[in-house]
């Protein structure tokens, strides 16, 4: 008998390697990658929302007051892409697994329920050490602190403890290149709750 491939879903902060390391597990498995920041425009569409309107509603109320009436599009994108999307490799952006309305949160927590792995990428299991890597890394590969509107954005997502409730997996990538956090994450299927080396 065919077992179909798991799906995986790696969550994290900016800067944490979600992309990069997707790539390059989907590609050593054989199997789909989708990025989600470059995948859910027709979800979000299917709910009325697009990331110019997010910009157009951030222009006139603010950043933090446009994402959070933004949540129910980032909720129901990651409900259609784990529908959409079995036995692929997702990297799911922050934003998506960080929705702050309660009952939006829980259908993000039901959804990823139906993914065989949920896995966290994190620098470190210091906070504050993760926190000074993945500021420095946005910094470098975007040119964003996450500093928004007098609100820090990656303590926020560092913090809030939501990506620890969807995550199955946590895997610590300091010192990892991202094809050894690749073969890490990949050696996680079967496990329960497992912490990489860090």
């Amino acid at each position: 008998m065919n077992q179909q491939p798991q799906q995986t879903v790696l969550v994290g902060a900016p800067g944490s390697g979600k992309s990069t390391v997707g790539e390059i597990l989907a590609a050593a498995t054989g199997r789909p990658h989708v990025d989600a920041d470059a995948a859910s425009a027709d979800f979000y569409g299917e709910v009325g929302w697009s990331v110019e309107r997010l910009g157009a509603r951030a222009s006139e109320v603010g950043f933090s007051l446009a994402h959070e009436e933004w949540e129910v599009a980032l909720a129901h994108a990651v409900e259609r892409l784990v529908e959409t999307s079995p036995g692929a490799v997702i990297s799911l952006g922050a934003g998506h697994s960080h929705v702050t309305d309660d009952a939006l949160f829980e259908r993000v927590v039901r959804a990823l329920g139906a993914a065989d792995q949920v896995v966290l990428l994190r620098p470190s299991d210091d906070l504050q050490v993760s926190l000074e890597v993945l500021r420095q890394r946005c910094l470098d590969d975007k040119g964003t602190a996450w500093k928004v509107d007098g609100e820090d954005w990656l303590e926020r997502w560092l913090t809030d403890g939501r990506d620890e409730r969807v995550a199955t997996h946590h895997v610590l990538t300091a010192g990892m290149t991202p094809d050894q956090t690749a073969r890490v994450v990949a050696g996680l299927a079967g496990r329960g709750l497992s912490v990489g080396r860090g």
